[in-house]
């Protein structure tokens, strides 16, 4: 029996291993490891890349989802109403911000239906978190009809979405924040975990980086 293995890691490495040990030798001599100009240009070039205002570099994308739900608004005793068909990180990340977790069926595309969305609203109904999966984007029309409607957030979960697009529009700029995974087996994969928050307004924003930040603000103050 032959085994298939999940992801070939290791190519990851050996594929660009030149060059890689290039930049790891360019940052060690710099110390730039924690928050330098080199996670600055990657944040900027992202937020270009998507067409969004402000991306947040983060550990992981289930850190960057628990950072979205919070920076959105969302908090104890709300429920955010997610797609059944996604990898556990996004109720889990709905748990850890306060929240209930509210699974509902996917679609013949394999994505949230949004009238599985609908019939789930309830008054402790904060947000609708859509998972944009296997290189499909949601129906983001309807999601945001039903957003508008009740009076809903939207946090997309696009952990593997980069790059996938509804209607010209990249996934994760179409609701109040996002989160998107580097991990290795992503459409962007790192060496290791890795994840952002993006975002297209200032508030959610300085609110996302305030948190991961030990609460403190720009100007240094701890404001949370």
């Amino acid at each position: 029996m032959r085994s298939v293995p999940f992801f070939n890691y290791a190519a990851l490495f050996t594929s660009q291993e030149t060059e890689l040990q290039r930049i790891f030798s360019d940052v060690g001599r710099r110390g730039a490891f924690i928050k330098q100009k080199d996670l600055d240009d990657f944040e900027k070039c992202l937020a270009s890349f998507l067409g969004a205002s402000y991306a947040l570099g983060v550990g992981n994308a289930t850190d960057g989802l628990e950072v979205a739900l919070l920076a959105a608004g969302v908090g104890e005793g709300d429920e955010v109403i997610l797609s059944s068909h996604t990898m556990l990180a996004t109720a889990v990340a709905a748990h850890f911000a306060g929240a209930d977790p509210i699974p509902v069926e996917c679609g013949p595309d394999h994505l949230i239906d949004p009238a599985a969305v609908e019939a789930a609203v309830t008054p402790r109904t904060r947000a609708i978190m859509p998972t944009q999966l296997n290189g499909r984007t949601c129906d983001m029309d309807a999601l945001g009809r039903i957003a508008d409607k009740h009076g809903l957030l939207i946090v997309e979960d696009a952990a593997q979405a980069l790059g996938s697009r509804y209607k010209g529009r990249c996934a994760g700029t179409f609701g109040a924040s996002a989160a998107i995974s580097f991990y290795p087996a992503k459409v962007l994969g790192c060496l290791g975990d890795g994840g952002a928050v993006v975002t297209n307004d200032l508030s959610v924003y300085e609110h996302a980086s305030e948190l991961c930040n030990f609460g403190r603000n720009s100007a240094g103050e701890v404001v949370r």
